[in-house]
């Protein structure tokens, strides 16, 4: 079997093709993966076609003859065929090989050059592609195009490439944009070619992303693809001969599609209304904002990833959501996250879901109050989000979110260190920071925190997300806002990730230790919940790594924290 990932520069073809070897791994396959043909160690013949084909760093960014330039290309494949590929099914037919850059991107990069320099009809360029691929070797039995915009796949080449080869020319760039258009042409053509948009998906995600559209072939039987455990798998390189090395995986529950949503509703989505908002949205913020004005809306303040309107001609004001992006199952958990809280009193009452396919929309009570941070002291303050925490994990779970991991967990923070930021930090070699960055890597990797993070715990509700800014307060009650990336965690863990959140430094430490109590740490879950703090808090670490010149402040502040923290 062969799989195949294709894409532009930067979209996590390599990062993907390993985690999705680790995946396959577990699930007991024997698996080769081919490097894309910049890092192949190929044949002699390849090799001096390669450097005939050369323009830099990326061997399918040509600025030759475009008929000239793909008949070498498809000359690299057919030689790659007989002395790798064919070899590696041949040696073991029931294995998988995943190729990194595969038949569609040589035919994409070739139709762009075609399309651009002698304005060859894209039906006659198809044809002809599809002929020659044929006989450049095998077709995948699945292939997949992670796209992204073609001017972040420019961006993203130029941060790798650093200082150590020029910026992107805008000849490169609006070819990129051809070479998107070309993978289009092919996917309109091809049922094997799946589109998969990760622009606003992680490496983690992307991955379950790539899992799921694999999930058809297991049902054909030519693959045994269980419930993925893939991406926790150790943070060595997948070796190009042989099976990596695996290190015990966190353990994760059946995430099976969900089930349907509450079916029953006391209250009517105003249908009018959400399509006056979608149109307006559509047509900008001068159009938006007359909108609001005329249904008696206003805007609320906080909604990142999504739309938050007070409705204050409804008879009584009620808060409406407007989806923007709908990844991670973002509407499923918020419904089915704020079913679990409802008759608590500590969170918005669920009051309909309009299940829009592009926008959903979902309406609930309106909260009052105010920041909890800007009402309360410190102390109080995390004593009564710690309590409201506890009232949550204590109502029971239910399905769907008793099947269904909290979006960031401690699983997903763990392969950011394993499978994502290794990556970065190799790309960063020059990086005076770099070394040290390693060493604090090494020292977690070899502290066993992910061992026995591995270890099974009691399971409890989580909201999955510790941001500061979604708790409010009022008179003598704690509010909690933002139920998007619900399901199961477990209270250490939990508890760590209050602690260590980017947003809970304003809290001093010891406030943060006279709460460990009321967060549900005792001696018998604290090793538990020290190895995730370390853990969640060099994830964060990770994640400032990219901005670490422009929030060289927080960067630094959090570097000394994961020092102490590790001893």
């Amino acid at each position: 079997m062969l799989i195949t990932f294709e894409g532009l520069p930067g979209a996590g073809k390599s990062t993907q093709s390993r985690m999705l070897a680790r995946c396959l791994e577990a699930n007991g396959h024997h698996v080769t993966v081919l490097p894309d043909l910049a890092t192949l160690d190929t044949e002699p013949i390849s090799a001096t076609l390669v450097d005939l084909l050369r323009t830099g760093d990326d061997p399918f960014l040509r600025t030759g003859d475009a008929i000239t330039d793909t008949m070498i290309t498809a000359a690299i494949r057919a030689d790659l065929v007989a002395t790798v590929l064919d070899p590696a099914l041949a040696a073991n037919p029931a294995g998988v090989v995943i190729e990194d850059r595969g038949i569609h991107t040589m035919a994409s990069y070739a139709i762009a050059a075609l399309l651009r320099q002698h304005r060859a009809p894209a039906e006659i360029a198809l044809d002809w592609l599809n002929a020659l691929t044929a006989l450049a070797g095998p077709r995948p039995t699945r292939a997949l195009w992670l796209r992204i915009p073609p001017n972040v796949a420019a961006r993203r080449a130029d941060e790798r490439g650093g200082d150590r080869r020029p910026a992107s020319t805008d000849e490169q760039r609006a070819h990129l944009t051809w070479v998107d258009h070309a993978y289009a042409l092919l996917a309109e053509r091809d049922p094997q070619l799946t589109v998969l948009d990760v622009i606003d998906l992680d490496p983690v995600d992307t991955h379950l992303a790539i899992h799921a559209a694999l999930r058809q072939i297991s049902q054909t039987g030519d693959i045994d693809l269980s419930p993925c455990a893939g991406h926790h798998e150790t943070a060595e390189p997948v070796s190009y001969a042989g099976p990596a090395r695996p290190r015990p995986s966190v353990p994760s529950r059946n995430r099976e599609t969900m089930t349907t949503l509450a079916s029953h509703r006391e209250n009517t989505a105003p249908i009018d209304l959400l399509s006056a908002l979608r149109t307006a949205r559509a047509a900008g913020a001068d159009a938006l904002a007359a909108t609001l004005d005329e249904h008696g809306l206003r805007a609320l303040d906080g909604g990142r990833n999504n739309d938050v309107f007070v409705w204050t001609a409804a008879p009584t004001p009620i808060c409406i959501k407007l989806y923007k992006k709908t990844d991670r199952q973002r509407v499923e958990r918020e419904w089915h996250g704020l079913a679990h809280a409802a008759g608590l009193g500590i969170a918005p009452e669920p009051l309909w879901l309009d299940q829009d396919p592009e926008q959903p929309a979902l309406g609930m009570t309106l909260l009052p109050g105010s920041p909890i941070l800007d009402v309360l002291d410190p102390a109080t303050a995390i004593k009564s989000l710690a309590n409201t925490t506890r009232a949550l994990q204590n109502v029971p779970l239910k399905e769907p979110l008793a099947s269904l991991e909290r979006v960031d967990s401690i699983g997903h923070y763990i392969a950011r260190l394993t499978d994502v930021w290794p990556g970065q930090l190799a790309d960063a070699a020059d990086d005076p920071q770099t070394p040290e960055m390693l060493a604090l890597l090494h020292h977690w990797e070899n502290s066993g925190d992910a061992e026995l993070l591995a270890q099974p715990a009691t399971l409890v509700y989580s909201r999955g997300d510790a941001n500061l800014l979604n708790w409010l307060h009022e008179g003598e009650s704690t509010y909690v806002t933002d139920f998007e990336f619900s399901g199961y965690s477990d209270i250490a863990v939990d508890a760590a990730d209050h602690i260590e959140h980017i947003s809970a430094r304003v809290i001093p430490d010891d406030v943060w230790a006279s709460a460990e109590a009321d967060l549900g740490i005792t001696p018998d879950n604290r090793a538990r919940f020290e190895a995730a703090r370390r853990t969640i808090a060099l994830r964060w670490l990770a994640v400032l790594w990219k901005q670490r010149t422009k929030r060289v402040e927080e960067f630094t502040a959090l570097h000394e924290r994961v020092r102490a923290l590790q001893g």
